[in-house]
């Protein structure tokens, strides 16, 4: 029984030994689980760069081995981060561990080799793997200076790229500016080796500085460049004006100062302090490349040759050549300066002088040029007696052919505004419609079509075309005509006593006077004549005991200015023949002494609107011109320091508008040109300047000027008026202080 069992139990262990590989590897042993150690695949070396992920695949066999797998790493060098699970679950038999690179690496070749332990029970096993952290290159951005951009300017830039070995194509971030600045960047991935950068600033934006940075991510760490863009008007600013005397046929250096300064100036003050506090320097950035200047629209037989402003300096020098054959005279030559995209303007004044000239007469042309009439006394209306005369005069004193243009387009809007009946009325008193009225209604008519004729006659205009003393421009005549005929139909009759009725317009009657004393000297007319005799006898009826005028029988307080006016009339009714009453000047000159407010020890450099002040731009210019009139020394301390004081308000060339009224530009002009020299040069420029410049130049108004410009201007027929008189003052009253 033994023997046979033990032959079973050989014939069993044959036939198992047979189909053993067959049997499942768990099973042993009649099914008993084999166990045997956990193991590791192989895990293969891994390149990490900066802002990458790399993920390493950890596979395990269990042997038979059930239940978690418990996971650890060995310390990873710095900037090398990992996640993983730190336990394999008992149904898995794989883990994924995440490598990533910090920005921080790349700047160094390392090899690092780390080691995975896995634990389970009594069972543990060590695997290592190699990290490759190799040298990575990254392009870099040129520094960029700041950019200026004034209101309305788009530059283009090109920002340089050193590839530093970095072959691939990178994006930009966008960038954002504001208040009216824009930075539009390449949305296309960048392949060159420079960055196109279109940058704009809006004709609104703001003035001030902006940094922001034009930027990208290359491996997790950003590559940028700060760009600053500086919106300011003046980036440079040159001399408004330059002024050049020279001899005819001689040559002149000028030097032009710069100032440059980004921002205003209280930003400056304002970052001063800040930076004595922080200890940072927070003033806005200054241009300092080089400017190139450039005279524009020379006169024949004058040249300037270009100056350059060097790199950080502030003075260049101008040489202006006039040649022998260059006119005497005035020449305003407009001033160019740039500097790259940026532009400045400023304006050169030279006078061209003639080494012939006697001080104190007329240049012999020009008093060739006019008519043979009597003058009566300095100053007077020859200079507009013929187109010769006046074309001498305006080119002595500073007209050209665009201030000629300017008055002319002026003249043809005063005619379109006159009425059907000759009269002019206050735009005030017109409606928007295009109908000039037949029939002036408004209570200052006389006023201003006295005002509205003064520029016709200005030009020399007479009706009559066989005058020797006038021009002929035969578009105008009839209009002349016309108001003249209104004018004297309207002027009120006297009363019994004499008197003029206490309801004329005291401006409309100084006016009239003035226009009734030139009518009748540029036509030679004895009827207009005894027409201005009665106007001038009008006038000094008006006249107070005290020796002034009002404006009116109601108002009482603003005395001096009329005053100042009506004396300045009388005096130009003497230059045309018609000489007023010695007594009603003595009474006046009586008055005045108590409106001069200068110093005490000129007194009459200065007046105000009111006796004792405070002093007034536009009553000192009248009362300087009465001065003169008067006979006044050109040079006398009293003239000199009151010619100063008008010369120092004139309109900027770049200005919007003007702190003061058409009374003062026109009375303050005549002032100055008695006077001459270099302050009425430079004056007379920046007045023509700025008047061409703002004259309407399109639309229903073309020709006119907005009365806005002006302080204290609300009409713009009135402002028109005296606006083309400005310009007309060269030529209008020659010069008090020559002789012929």
């Amino acid at each position: 029984m033994n023997q046979t069992f033990k032959i079973v139990l050989v014939l069993l262990a044959l036939v198992a030994g047979c189909y053993s590989d067959r049997l499942p590897e768990e099973l042993d042993h009649l099914g008993v689980p084999r166990v045997a150690a956990l193991e590791i695949e192989p895990l293969s070396p891994v390149i990490l760069r900066p802002a990458e992920i790399v993920k390493v695949p950890l596979r395990v066999k269990r042997n038979n081995n059930e239940g978690p797998i418990e996971v650890s790493l060995s310390k990873l060098p710095s900037g090398v981060g990992v996640t993983y699970e730190k336990q394999i679950a008992a149904n898995s038999s794989e883990l994924e561990i995440e490598l990533s690179g910090k920005q921080s690496l790349g700047d160094r070749q390392r090899t690092v080799t780390v080691t995975v332990a896995l634990s389970m029970s009594q069972n543990s096993l060590e695997q290592t793997f190699d990290i490759e952290l190799p040298i990575v290159s990254r392009p870099s951005f040129g520094n960029m200076p700041p950019i200026f951009l004034q209101p309305g300017d788009t530059v283009n830039l090109r920002v340089p790229v050193a590839r530093n070995g970095f072959a691939e194509s990178f994006t930009l971030e966008p960038v954002e500016y504001t208040e009216g600045v824009l930075c539009r960047l390449p949305s296309d991935p960048i392949e060159d080796n420079d960055i196109r950068v279109l940058v704009a600033a809006s004709e609104d934006a703001s003035q001030g500085s902006q940094t922001q940075k034009i930027k990208t991510f290359v491996f997790g760490r950003e590559v940028s460049v700060p760009l600053t863009i500086i919106v300011t008007q003046y980036p440079f600013k040159m001399d408004e004006m330059v002024y050049a005397a020279v001899m005819s046929g001689q040559k002149i250096k000028v030097d032009i100062e710069f100032q440059r300064d980004s921002l205003e100036s209280l930003s400056r003050t304002l970052t001063g302090g800040l930076e004595a506090l922080t200890g940072v320097n927070l003033a806005p950035a200054k241009f300092d490349g080089p400017v190139v200047v450039e005279a524009e629209n020379l006169p024949s037989g004058v040249t300037v040759e270009p100056a350059y402003l060097e790199e950080g300096a502030v003075t260049c020098t101008l040489e202006v050549d006039a040649a022998g054959e260059t006119e005497p005279g005035l020449y305003s030559i407009p001033l160019v300066a740039t500097a790259d995209h940026l532009t400045g303007s400023g304006l050169l004044v030279v006078r061209i002088q003639d080494s012939r000239d006697k001080p104190g007469t007329l240049p012999s042309a020009i008093v060739a040029s006019m008519a043979k009439t009597m003058r009566y006394r300095r100053g007077g209306l020859k200079g507009r007696s013929t187109n010769d005369a006046k074309d001498l005069l305006a080119a002595f004193y500073g007209g050209s052919e665009q201030s000629k243009k300017t008055s002319m387009s002026a003249l043809t809007w005063l005619a379109a505004k006159q009425g059907q009946d000759g009269s002019w009325q206050s735009s005030n008193d017109v409606g928007n419609g295009d109908d000039v009225p037949s029939i002036s209604s408004g209570k200052n008519s006389e006023s201003i079509t006295a005002l509205a004729l003064l520029p016709f006659l200005a030009e020399g205009i007479t009706y009559e075309p066989g005058s020797a003393t006038a021009v002929w421009l035969e578009e105008y005549p009839e209009v002349l005509k016309k108001g003249l005929t209104w004018l004297g139909s309207s002027r009120p009759q006297l009363d019994l006593q004499g008197s003029a009725p206490s309801e004329v317009d005291l401006g409309g009657l100084i006016s009239g006077v003035i226009v009734g004393c030139e009518t009748s000297f540029l036509s030679g007319d004895r009827a207009l004549k005894k027409n201005a005799v009665f106007a001038l006898k009008s006038l000094v009826d008006r006249q107070s005991k005290e020796g002034s005028w009002q404006r009116n029988a109601t108002e009482t307080s603003e005395t001096v200015l009329p005053t100042l006016r009506a004396l300045v009339a009388m005096h130009i009714a003497e230059s045309c023949g018609i000489k007023p009453s010695a007594a009603v000047l003595r009474r006046a000159s009586v008055f005045l002494e108590s409106a001069a407010c200068g110093a005490p020890e000129i007194p009459k450099s200065r007046f105000g609107l009111t006796p004792a002040g405070p002093p007034d731009l536009t009553a000192t210019a009248a009362g300087l011109l009465l001065l003169q009139y008067q006979e006044e020394p050109d040079d006398s301390p009293a003239m000199v320091d009151g010619a100063r004081f008008l010369a120092e308000s004139v309109p900027s060339l770049e200005a919007s508008s003007f702190n003061q009224s058409t009374d003062f530009l026109l009375l303050s002009g005549e002032v100055l040109r008695n006077i001459e020299g270099k302050q009425f040069d430079i004056w007379y420029s920046q007045v023509t300047a700025f008047l061409v410049r703002t004259q309407e130049q399109e639309g229903d108004e073309i020709g006119s000027w907005d009365p806005s410009l002006f302080a204290g201007e609300t009409d713009r027929l009135r402002a028109t008026a005296q606006a083309v008189l400005c310009l007309q003052t060269p030529y209008r009253y020659l010069p008090l202080y020559r002789s012929e």
